[in-house]
């Protein structure tokens, strides 16, 4: 009989655990807003390495123009 009484405990116990773990979905609006969150975060990191490109490049890119503009007044 205990062992019984224990079985339906256990197996109790054990479906209540299975349904509380179901994977719960975001909303449409959450999903947006948790990219536009990731969004934000990344923009610093992002502008950093592209100013700092923009810096690398800035003299050879002056450099360029300027050999463009001598061309079109000779």
């Amino acid at each position: 009989m205990k062992k019984t009484v224990m079985g339906i405990l256990l197996g109790a116990a054990f479906t209540l655990s299975m349904a509380s773990c179901g994977e719960t979905l975001l909303t449409d609006e959450q999903v947006a807003a948790e990219i536009a969150a990731k969004v934000e975060e990344g923009k610093p990191a992002i502008e950093t390495e592209e100013n700092a490109l923009c810096d690398e490049q800035f003299d050879a890119r002056v450099a360029e123009e300027l050999a463009k503009m001598s061309e079109e007044g000779e």
